[in-house]
């Protein structure tokens, strides 16, 4: 009889568990004391379950809003009263056709998730101390906090603080600093066993946040390429303006070879290629090399000696015995005084002569 016993309890037993495991299990969290958050997971069955709720001496209470993942559902999210954490809470779960599925107990009290911490900021007192600052969402009294600092990626430093929304660092250094903070209720007030997330990081180094120094380094990449722009533009400027002026230099100086390198190869090329031309050889622009060629004529006039002759009557009769060379002679220097404005010195001679035929001796 005994035996018999034993085997249908052992028979009993793999049914037994099989049904207590397949049944989903319930947690339960309240997040920064705002609502109550439930999630189940099922993963042997795709049915979507219905929730209700109720919290000691109060009212039970269907889901107002349902969570869901890839369209199954999988939690509830309802509103949260001041205080009901240190009440327990009933849980239950129905499937389609109204049977329960599972029933659950939850006592709240250590199971409160904070927000992150918000506004960070850091400030430097005189370059030896750095005081970081922070809010809690929703002013939460009795809380407690975990900072957390490094300096350029090394490890974390994790410092609690009571409840403080301040931290103090001594004697920085001058490397970038970097700081988050987290969150709990303290132990004054049920202390919880779940932290906050850790909150955004705040950087210190030359009182910049992580925001500013990301700005000043688009800032810095722009004012690279606008320099690297600017700089080119400008040599491309200098550069037009150094062939513009050794053009004109050329063509108001021009360059004279330089004989100081190699004298005979200029000379050999003076008379070998330009036959002795300077100008050619010079390369003188045509312009002002037509400058020194003249632009008038002169005729050409033979030019005849006059020699004084003695007071005797040889010589008058000499000069009596020329009258057609003295007016050739005349007419010739009559003709190039008017030519070229010389004054006529010929008149005056023939005028003597004269005087000297019609007053002889």
């Amino acid at each position: 009889m005994i035996l018999l016993l034993v085997a249908l309890f052992l028979g009993n037993v793999p049914s037994f568990a099989f049904s207590a495991s397949s049944q989903p299990e319930i947690s339960c969290l309240i997040i920064n004391l705002d609502y109550v958050n439930c999630t189940w997971s099922e993963p042997h069955s795709n049915d979507n379950y219905s929730f209700r709720s109720k919290f000691t001496h109060k009212l039970t209470l269907d889901c107002p809003n349902y969570l869901r993942n890839n369209g199954i559902i999988v939690g509830c999210m309802f509103p949260y009263e001041k205080a009901q954490r240190f009440n327990n809470l009933k849980t239950w779960l129905y499937r389609a056709n109204g049977s329960l599925v599972t029933e659950q107990d939850h006592y709240l009290k250590e199971y409160v998730k904070l927000n992150p911490p918000s506004n960070l900021s850091v400030r430097d007192k005189k370059d030896t101390e750095l005081w970081l600052y922070w809010n809690i969402t929703n002013n939460i009294s009795c809380t407690e906090s975990q900072v957390r600092h490094r300096t350029e990626n090394s490890d974390w430093v994790t410092t609690a603080v009571d409840s403080r929304t301040f931290f103090c660092l001594p004697f920085p250094s001058k490397k970038r600093y970097e700081f988050q903070v987290r969150s709990r209720i303290e132990s004054s007030c049920g202390q919880s066993l779940f932290w906050s997330e850790w909150s955004e990081p705040v950087y210190w180094g030359t009182s910049k946040t992580n925001d500013t120094i990301e700005s000043l380094d688009k800032m810095s990449v722009m004012t690279l390429l606008l320099c690297t722009v600017g700089a080119t533009v400008v040599l491309v400027i200098l550069s037009c303006l150094l062939v513009h002026s050794e053009r004109l230099r050329i063509i108001l100086i021009p360059v004279v070879p330089n004989a100081g390198r190699n004298v005979s190869n200029y000379l050999a090329a003076l008379f070998d290629n330009y036959d002795g031309n300077v100008e050619k050889w010079l390369s003188m622009p045509k312009d002002l090399e037509n400058g020194f060629k003249p632009n008038f004529t002169e005729r050409a006039c033979p030019v005849r000696e006059y020699r004084i002759m003695s007071q005797s009557s040889t010589d008058t009769e000499s000069i009596l015995s020329n009258p057609t060379d003295l007016s050739s002679d005349y007419q010739c220097m009559h003709s190039y005084s008017s030519a070229s404005t010389i004054p006529g010195s010929a008149e005056t001679l023939q005028t003597h002569d004269l005087s000297q035929v019609d007053n002889p001796v």
